[in-house]
């Protein structure tokens, strides 16, 4: 898993590659509680992450905790089918809006 991170306006996108599997996801709970911890929207771009386990989810429903507390808005952009597949399983769609680009949230977030 590689994760970076660049601003655009007031919004922070986290780019998201690889496999987010359990030897991985406490890594990227750290990063997501720390995203969580600023001001402005999340935008997370999962164009390049082909996995998820659920250890993986994990991370996703604790930005969506975090983030439901300070009241900031999160995106996810990007999901493959079979990413996208699994979060609909997992019922975790319904905790965020969901755009096909990052260029598509960034839009919908100046509104």
């Amino acid at each position: 898993m590689q994760v970076s991170e660049t601003r655009s306006g007031n919004a922070t996108i986290l780019r998201i590659a690889g496999r987010v599997d359990s030897s991985v996801a406490k890594t990227l709970e750290q990063k997501v509680t720390e995203l969580a911890g600023r001001d402005g929207s999340i935008i997370v771009d999962l164009r390049e992450m082909n996995y998820v386990s659920s250890a993986g989810l994990r991370s996703f429903i604790i930005l969506a905790k975090h983030a439901r507390a300070k009241s900031q808005t999160i995106a996810l952009s990007g999901m493959n089918e079979e990413v996208s597949e699994i979060f609909e399983i997992s019922n975790l769609l319904e905790l965020f809006t969901v755009f096909d680009t990052v260029e598509a949230a960034i839009a919908a977030q100046a509104r």
